[in-house]
Parts: structure tokens; C-alpha cells; sequence
């Protein structure tokens, strides 16, 4: 199954000068429900707000799918196991985030699925093609499988077996005719 999202956040300068292929990548996924994306972007824009107020501890992209079911998707990258350890205990300490961030769940139950959420480790021997690189893209090809022979993109794996294929690109032309490449829905 292959997916074109857009990048909808700006990307922080860290994201921008990330070198190094993160080697986990934390992946959260809502499904919005027919009709919700007013009140859905909404609450969500206040997400930003308290993200950036109370600093949250690491940055992130934000994206939604432009084809398929339609989806919000948020992806964390980490270069070790300790920038995954410091944000979880940034997590854990800053009672004002996490009360906050609570709240922006509980707003938005009702409008969504059940979530997909979970870390997934880089792996190279699946990966094919240019380093991980969000510097310049706008879009962000997806596939989504099970299988794992190796693709063209950034491969990540999930617990359960289930492999993130991840192609950065500048424009939805670009967009466009890679999915379409790999018989995808656009």
C-alpha cells in the first residue's frame, strides 16, 4: 500500500541539518473520520501552540495523506537509543506538556479512529537509493507492508513486522509518478 503525504510543519532547522539516517523513527498515525478536518486542524493547531510554548522535547513533522484513507501522521526521528530515553524522560517530567498534551487527545477522541503509534528501527539492509534526507521536500511517498525485500527509499521496522518505506520529494509531480511507479493510489 502506498501513500503520498504532505509535509503540513514547517521543519526546524535540526530536521533540516539531520545528517545521520535517524535509527528509530516513532510513527503516529490518526485516521480522521468524513467530515472532521475543520475541528480536526483546529485542535491540532493548538497542538503547535503548546508544543512550542512548553517546548516540547524534540521536533517532529506533521503530515497528512493525500491519497488513500485519510490520515494525520506525525513522525519523531532519533539518532540513538539516548535521544529516545531524554525525550521520554522530558515526557515523563514536564507535568504541564503531558497534562496539556492529554487534553488535546481527549478533545480530539471523537474525531478520529483508533491510532497507529509505535517506534520502528532503520534498516538499511532493506533501504535502497539516497540516504533519509526531509532537506527541500515537500512530499513524503509512502509504503506500507509486510513484506521485506528491499525497496527504494528509507526502510523502518515496526515490532509486529510491519515495514515504513519512506521516499522524501520535492513536488507532487515528483509525487505523483513515483506512486504511480510502484502502482500506487494517488
Amino acid at each position: 500500500m502506498h501513500r503520498i503525504l504532505l509535509l503540513l510543519a514547517l521543519l526546524s532547522p535540526p530536521l533540516l541539518s539531520q545528517v545521520p539516517t535517524p535509527r528509530f523513527i516513532y510513527i503516529y498515525r490518526d485516521s480522521l473520520k468524513q467530515g472532521v478536518d475543520s475541528a480536526y486542524r483546529a485542535i491540532e493547531d493548538d497542538a503547535a501552540r503548546i508544543c512550542a510554548d512548553l517546548r516540547c522535547p524534540n521536533p517532529y513533522i506533521g503530515m497528512e495523506t493525500l491519497s488513500g484513507p485519510h490520515e494525520a501522521w506525525w513522525l519523531n526521528t532519533f539518532v540513538t537509543e539516548s535521544d529516545t530515553a531524554r525525550v521520554a524522560h522530558v515526557y515523563a517530567t514536564n507535568r504541564a506538556l503531558s497534562e496539556a498534551l492529554g487534553v488535546v487527545g481527549r478533545r480530539k477522541a471523537a474525531l478520529i479512529g483508533r491510532p497507529v503509534e509505535g517506534f520502528a528501527v532503520y534498516r538499511r539492509d532493506l533501504s535502497r537509493g539516497p540516504a533519509w534526507s526531509v532537506a527541500g521536500a515537500r512530499f513524503i511517498v509512502v509504503t506500507v507492508t509486510r513484506d521485506h525485500r528491499p525497496r527504494d527509499g528509507s526502510a523502518w521496522v515496526m515490532t509486529d513486522s510491519t515495514v515504513y518505506v519512506m521516499r522524501p520529494v520535492r513536488t507532487r509531480r515528483d509525487a505523483d509518478a513515483l506512486a504511480q511507479r510502484n502502482d500506487a493510489r494517488v
